[in-house]
C-alpha cells in the first residue's frame, strides 16, 4: 500500500464540486440516513474532480455494483436465494442515480432483505442441530474457490445449510479423534495399518466407534460455532454494513481507493504506523467476552501485573470520571476502541478473573510498539570472516498523525550506520512480503544509496510528470548492494527496486517479478470542509501513478528480479490477490525516461555477477529437484474440493492429503537438513545488540531461508571482485 498524506493542490475543484454540500453543513447531530447520504456525495464528487481515469457512471456500472454488493454481504450464497436477486432486480440499474444524488436507498432496501434472511437462516440452522446426521449416507460437498450459486428456492437453501453444518460437524469429529489419545493397543493397530489405507474390517470399526463416540459432543460444538457465528452478525453496526456498501463503488475506479469509517481510519493508522496508544494487551474474541490472550512487554497492563492471560474484561470507563460501560457481546473492535486512549489518560476497566471474582483496575495508557514491523538487521559472516549486513524491513513505516515520529527512514539510516562501523563488506535489503507506505520514506531511503538524484517520475496518464529527486547530497552506503524480494514487494518496496535497477547500483534478486502496484494513493477526510460534530471518515484516494526513471510504470508489470530464485511455495493461493489479478486495475503504461541516467556500475560487471549466480543455482541439482517434487505433490488437489460427507469415505480422503503433507514435510525438511550441512559451514549469523522475542525468532528463522540468503551473500561477494 503507497500513499502520501499531503493538501490537495486541486483544493479549488472540491470547493466548487462541494459546493452544495456545504449548505448542508451545520452543527447538530446528523441522523443515519443523513450522515450516509452526505458520505456518498462527497466521496462521488471527490472521485468526479480528483481520480485520475474517469468511469462511467451508467447503467453497466449499476449491475456492477448490484452483483458485488450481494456478493459481498454473502460470497459463500448462504443467505441470499435467487427470488431476492429477483425481487431487488428492479434496482439493478437504478444504482448509479442513486450513488449520483447521495441516495443510500438501495443501501437500505438490501440490507434489510439480509438481515430478515439471517434470522431465517439462523432458525434453519437450529433446527437442522436438533436432529441426527447420518453419516453412513453417502453424499458430498462441495468446497473450495468454485463459482458458487445461488439456491434456487427454499427447499435448497434448507438443503445447502444442511450439508455445511453436517460438515462441520464431520470435521469436528475428525478432528477430535485426531486428538484424542487412543488406548496404546489400538494406537498400535491403527500405526499398523495406515499403509494399507484402513483395509482391514478391525480397523474400520475400531475407527467407526471413535467416530460415533464422538458425534454428540462434536454436534454440540458446532451449535456454539454457530451461536457465535450469528450473534457476530447481528452485533455489527450499521456504519459497519455501509462501508462495505460505499467500498464497492470505489472498488469500480480501482482496487485502491477505498472508504475508511473513523473506526477503519483507526486501525489503518494503528498498521502504517506500528504504533498505537493503549494499554498494551492483545484480546480475542471467546462468546462475546474480550478475553486477555498477551500481554506486551512493557505496556501498562504487563506492569500493573494485576491483568493476566485469561481474564475478561466486561466494563469498560474512557476515563475514570466517566460511566463504565458494559462490553460484553459487543464486537472486539468496538472494544478495542473504548479501552485505546490518548498517552497519559487513564482508564478504568472491570475484570473477571479466571477464578470468576470480580476487580476493577486502573491503568495509564501508553504509547504500544507493534515491533514486528520495524527494521531490524544482523551481521552475517563467510568463511573468510568478511562481514556482510542483512536489514529486513517489513514495511516503509511512519505515523500519520505526527511527522516527527518514528518511520522507516530513520530507522534504516540508524541502522546502516552502526553496520559501516562493523567495517561490512555488503548490504542486503529483504524486503519480500512488503507492501509498501510512506512515499517520503522510501525517497529518503533510496537516497542513502543514490544520493541526491530523480528517483521517480508522478503523474496522471498522458500529461506531464513530476520528477521526485532525494535530498541526500551524500551518499550513505557506497558498497555493493542487493534487493531481495517476492511476488508481494509491493508499490514503495517497487520504487526502492527499480531505482537501484535503473540506476546499476544493485542487483534485484527474487521472484520473477514483484506485485505490480504502480499508483499513489492519499487520504482525504470526509470532515475536511464538512462542519459535523460527527466524524464521517476518509477516503483513500488513487490520484497518480508513478513511473521509473526510465520511464516504464510498475503497474501490473512490477519489477523484473535480475537473478530468479525457485519459489519454495510453488503453489501459492495467493498470487491471485496480485494487482494484474484484481478487478479494475489502472493499465500499464509508460512516459519518457529521465535523460542522462548515471549508471554505478558499467552493464558488462552486471551481467558477469548474474551469470556467476545462475551458474552457481544451476549446480544445486538437489534443490531443484526437490522443488519440482513439491510442486507436484501440491497440484495433486485441486482449488475446488468435493468432500464426501460419509465418515468413512470422509477419513479416506483426508488420510491421502495428511500423507501428501506428510511428504512435503519430509521434503521440507530434506531442504533444511541439506541447509544445515552447507549454510552454516560458509555463513554465521550474529547480532551484538540485546535482541527482542520477536527479533529472536527472526533470526531463528533465517536458517531455514539458507537458500535465498546465502545466494544473496554470494551475489555481494562477487561485487567486491569488481575492479574499482
Amino acid at each position: 500500500m503507497n500513499f502520501k498524506i499531503k493538501k490537495l493542490n486541486d483544493i479549488k475543484y472540491i470547493i466548487i464540486g462541494l459546493f452544495f454540500i456545504f449548505s448542508l453543513s451545520f452543527c447538530s447531530p446528523l441522523g443515519e440516513q443523513e450522515k450516509h447520504s452526505i458520505i456518498l456525495k462527497s466521496i462521488y464528487k471527490t472521485l468526479y474532480f480528483l481520480h485520475p481515469t474517469p468511469v462511467s457512471i451508467d447503467n453497466d456500472f449499476s449491475q456492477k455494483v448490484y452483483d458485488k454488493l450481494f456478493e459481498k454481504l454473502d460470497n459463500q450464497k448462504r443467505f441470499f436465494i435467487q427470488k431476492d436477486l429477483e425481487d431487488l432486480s428492479l434496482y439493478r440499474e437504478k444504482i448509479d442515480d442513486f450513488w449520483i444524488h447521495g441516495d443510500p436507498t438501495f443501501f437500505n432496501i438490501i440490507m434489510k432483505r439480509f438481515f430478515q434472511r439471517v434470522k431465517e437462516a439462523e432458525f434453519i440452522c437450529f433446527k437442522i442441530l436438533k436432529k441426527s446426521f447420518d453419516f453412513n449416507q453417502k453424499e458430498r460437498y462441495i468446497l473450495g474457490e468454485q463459482k458458487f450459486f445461488y439456491p434456487k428456492n427454499k427447499k435448497e437453501w434448507i438443503e445447502k445449510w444442511r450439508k455445511h453444518l453436517k460438515y462441520m460437524t464431520l470435521l469436528e469429529i475428525i478432528t477430535s479423534i485426531k486428538q484424542k489419545e487412543l488406548t496404546s493397543t489400538k494406537q498400535k493397530e491403527l500405526t499398523s495399518t495406515k499403509e494399507k489405507e484402513l483395509t482391514s474390517t478391525k480397523e474400520k470399526e475400531i475407527w467407526k466407534n471413535a467416530f460415533l463416540n464422538e458425534k454428540k459432543r462434536s454436534k454440540k460444538k458446532v451449535k456454539e460455532y454457530i451461536q457465535e457465528y450469528f450473534r457476530k452478525i447481528k452485533t455489527k453496526k450499521e456504519s459497519d454494513w455501509f462501508s462495505i456498501y460505499v467500498n464497492v463503488l470505489t472498488s469500480q475506479y480501482d482496487p485502491h481507493t477505498n472508504y475508511f469509517s473513523p473506526k477503519e481510519k483507526e486501525i489503518f493508522d494503528l498498521h502504517i504506523s506500528g504504533q498505537t496508544e493503549g494499554i498494551g494487551v492483545e484480546l480475542q474474541d471467546d462468546k462475546g467476552f474480550p478475553t486477555v490472550v498477551k500481554l506486551i512487554f512493557g505496556g501498562p497492563a504487563w506492569k500493573n501485573k494485576k491483568i493476566e492471560i485469561g481474564d475478561r474484561i466486561i466494563r469498560v470507563a474512557k476515563n475514570v470520571n466517566s460511566e463504565s460501560k458494559n462490553i460484553v457481546g459487543m464486537l472486539l473492535e468496538n472494544s478495542i476502541r473504548l479501552i485505546r486512549g490518548k498517552k497519559g489518560s487513564k482508564v478504568k476497566l472491570t475484570i473477571q478473573k479466571k477464578n470468576g471474582s470480580i476487580e476493577e483496575v486502573i491503568l495509564t495508557r501508553d504509547i504500544i510498539e507493534k515491533k514486528e514491523i520495524f527494521a531490524k538487521s544482523v551481521i552475517i559472516l563467510d568463511k573468510n570472516d568478511d562481514k556482510y549486513g542483512l536489514i529486513c524491513l517489513p514495511e516503509f513505516y511512519f505515523n500519520p498523525e505526527n511527522k516527527n515520529g518514528r518511520n522507516a527512514a530513520q530507522d534504516m539510516k540508524k541502522i546502516i550506520q552502526e553496520l559501516k562501523k562493523e567495517n561490512i563488506k555488503g548490504i542486503l535489503i529483504d524486503i519480500r512480503n512488503n507492501g509498501g507506505g510512506s512515499l517520503d520514506a522510501v525517497i529518503e531511503i533510496t537516497g542513502f544509496f543514490l544520493g541526491k538524484v530523480p528517483i521517480l517520475q508522478i503523474g496522471k496518464p498522458n500529461k506531464n510528470k513530476k520528477i521526485l529527486k532525494s535530498h541526500e547530497n551524500k551518499v550513505l552506503w557506497t558498497g555493493p548492494l542487493v534487493i531481495l524480494v517476492n511476488e508481494f514487494s509491493a508499490s514503495a518496496s517497487e520504487i526502492l527496486a527499480a531505482a537501484i535497477k535503473d540506476y546499476k547500483r544493485g542487483i534485484i534478486v527474487g521472484s520473477d517479478q514483484t506485485y505490480g502496484k504502480g499508483t499513489i494513493q492519499t487520504i482525504y477526510p470526509l470532515n475536511r470542509f464538512l462542519h459535523f460534530n460527527e466524524e464521517l471518515g476518509a477516503l483513500k484516494l488513487t490520484i497518480n501513478k508513478f513511473y521509473r526513471v526510465n520511464g516504464s510504470s510498475t503497474q501490473l508489470k512490477g519489477v523484473n528480479s535480475d537473478i530468479v530464485l525457485p519459489r519454495k511455495n510453488t503453489k501459492n493461493k495467493f498470487l491471485k490477490f496480485m494487482e494484474k489479478n484484481k478487478t479494475n486495475p489502472m493499465k500499464w503504461d509508460y512516459t519518457d525516461p529521465i535523460p542522462s541516467i548515471r549508471y554505478y556500475y558499467k552493464n558488462l560487471y552486471i551481467e558477469n555477477i548474474k551469470y556467476k549466480s545462475i551458474k552457481r543455482l544451476k549446480k544445486n541439482k538437489d534443490f531443484i529437484t526437490i522443488y519440482k517434487t513439491m510442486q507436484s505433490l501440491e497440484n495433486q488437489f485441486p482449488n475446488e474440493k468435493q468432500l464426501s460427507l460419509n465418515w468413512e469415505e470422509f477419513f479416506h480422503e483426508n488420510l491421502k492429503i495428511k500423507k501428501r503433507n506428510e511428504s512435503l514435510k519430509k521434503l521440507r525438511n530434506n531442504l533444511n537438513t541439506f541447509g544445515t550441512k552447507t549454510f552454516p559451514l560458509h555463513y554465521r549469523i550474529f547480532s551484538k545488540k540485546k535482541e527482542s522475542k520477536k527479533e529472536k525468532e527472526w533470526k531463528k528463522n533465517l536458517y531455514s531461508d539458507f537458500y535465498d540468503i546465502s545466494e544473496c551473500i554470494n551475489i555481494l561477494r562477487d561485487f567486491n571482485q569488481i575492479p574499482q
